[in-house]
């Protein structure tokens, strides 16, 4: 069914991209509401870390059409500027600024991963949190969002609870995994720790 159900949105987005203009389909996508990802109903385990004022990560897992994945957003200002899917099989990848890049509900841009292994894609995405927020943050719509700069401490504390929450989920359900995708020995299991007694750090 989950296959079948993929299957009938590729053709529905085909079909899609056919009979509405671009510049329709895009404007649909900045006005549109976009659903949050947590409120989902296959998202479970959400770790939550409020980095400061705006700014929050969220790890959680999710099973999709297409089998489990972990998955990661960076929300600013109740903003997704990035997401990050570490699924596995090469086919891990992340977005950029989702309400500006979907093409219509439901459609996001990818970029793909190098990295074949779950294990992998989390040190990958915490790279790309790392490296890549900067730009993904000025190159969005909303001027509030590209004038906010974190400190250094900030930054590295958002990508410690990236990496932790990341390993510590998927180390909770790495027994759930296919063989194919289980293909590290579970590493990192206590919780991860808010360096910052000031910040807010929630688990759902």
């Amino acid at each position: 069914m989950g296959h079948r159900a993929s299957d009938q949105e590729k053709l529905s987005t085909k079909l899609l991209r056919q009979l509405v203009p671009t510049p329709v389909r895009l404007l649909a996508a900045r006005i549109l509401p976009l659903p949050s990802r947590l409120d989902i109903p296959t998202v479970t385990d959400v770790h939550s870390y409020r980095v400061c004022e705006g700014f929050f990560v969220h790890v959680y897992w999710l099973i999709e059409p297409t089998g489990p994945a972990l998955g990661a957003s960076i929300v600013v200002f109740n903003d997704e500027v990035m997401r990050f899917d570490c699924v596995g099989e090469g086919a891990g990848h992340m977005h950029l600024n989702i309400k500006r890049t979907r093409g219509f509900p439901g459609e996001v841009a990818r970029l793909y991963y190098r990295e074949a292994t779950i294990d992998e894609q989390i040190e990958r995405s915490c790279f790309e949190l790392e490296h890549n927020l900067s730009y993904a943050m000025k190159t969005n719509v909303s001027g509030r969002i590209r004038r906010l700069q974190l400190r250094a401490d900030e930054m590295q504390n958002a990508v410690s609870f990236l990496r932790d929450s990341m390993i510590a989920i998927l180390n909770l359900h790495r027994s759930e995994l296919p063989a194919r995708l289980a293909d590290s020995p579970p590493v990192g299991d206590s919780p991860p720790e808010v360096p910052d007694p000031r910040l807010e750090t929630t688990t759902t």
